[in-house]
């Protein structure tokens, strides 16, 4: 708890560099510990695989594809407790390295937004690398929009429909992670003077499936180039988290022109597309109004309940 709290106190400029440098060299092994321990780790995964593979080659395919790397807190921990004695003490930036490129997709993930926040280089294929994969796209524009660095987003995967399926996967959780993302249509929108489109993907929980529901992304604005509205912290609607692993202190998110969901409604095949998204954006759309609350039940099929507020379904 104590390492936790430090951490926050760096994070959030509470605490200098200068205040725990008795600890630096304690903190330096701890670290180079917890590496060795990460890259056994590593090894012994890719170990398993190589098994798993040979049992049974489609399973251990899919099993790799469904599971996201772990991370591992520690060492994002000690990254940010060393990084401020980089230019004191010549083996930390070599650690740290190290550190960032760990085969483990989610540790290589948060070191590079530590070094970005800190304004230090990284490698030129990495944002890219992130920005392609619907795991991470959204998360790392999100991550960027916050340090007010969005311009190192890659230009490539600043589309609506990328990030809208990045961000429907980011709504879910590692247990209920969806099988299958296409995007199907959008519609324009607007809602308290916001001018913008909901865009619906159609979304299959599971491979054996036999349906499809329906996912909602927006309000997205209607400029290519923006994919959420830009807010002022205090305005109504505004709640205040913070983000796993208070990567970056200080996070916002707008309730109040949120839509996106992966809602209960499966797609019907004997009735046209185009009326079942309509009906679905105009109970959105109802669901923000206080009047509206009385036609809404706690099962309804779109996952919104009485007062206008989102079921909890676990994504």
């Amino acid at each position: 708890p104590m390492m936790s709290l430090l951490e926050q106190m760096v994070d959030s400029n509470l605490i200098t560099p200068k205040e725990y440098e008795m600890y630096f060299s304690k903190f330096f092994i701890e670290a180079k510990q917890e590496l060795k321990k990460q890259a056994i780790a590593e090894k012994k995964k890719q170990i398993e695989q190589v098994v798993s593979k040979k049992e049974d080659p489609v399973s251990a395919v899919l099993d790799k594809e469904d599971k996201k790397d772990s991370g591992n807190d520690d060492l994002v921990l000690y990254t940010k407790l060393l990084l401020p004695f980089r230019e004191t003490n010549a083996n930390v930036m070599p650690l740290i390295n190290q550190v960032l490129h760990s085969n483990d997709k989610q540790v290589k993930f948060n070191t590079m937004l530590i070094l970005i926040r800190n304004k230090l280089p990284i490698p030129d294929t990495m944002l890219k690398y992130f920005a392609g994969m619907d795991d991470y796209r959204y998360q790392l524009y999100s991550e960027l929009k916050k340090m007010k660095r969005k311009e190192l987003f890659p230009a490539a995967f600043n589309t609506h429909i990328d990030l809208g399926k990045s961000k429907l996967l980011d709504e879910s959780n590692e247990y209920n992670k969806p099988d299958s993302i296409i995007y199907m249509e959008r519609l324009p929108m607007e809602f308290k003077g916001k001018k913008g489109f909901m865009y619906f993907f159609k979304v299959k929980p599971k491979k054996d499936d036999g349906f499809w529901k329906i996912g909602t992304v927006g309000l997205v604005p209607e400029n290519a180039n923006e994919f959420e509205f830009d807010e002022q912290p205090g305005s109504e609607g505004f709640s205040f988290y913070p983000p796993p692993g208070v990567l970056y202190p200080g996070s916002y998110v707008n309730s109040e022109f949120a839509f996106t969901r992966i809602t209960e409604t499966k797609i019907k095949e004997d009735e046209p597309l185009n009326d079942q998204l309509n009906k679905i954006l105009k109970k959105l759309l109802y669901s923000k109004r206080k009047s509206a609350a009385e036609f809404y039940s706690t099962d309804d099929e779109d996952g919104i309940g009485k007062s206008g507020k989102e079921l909890d379904y676990g994504y």
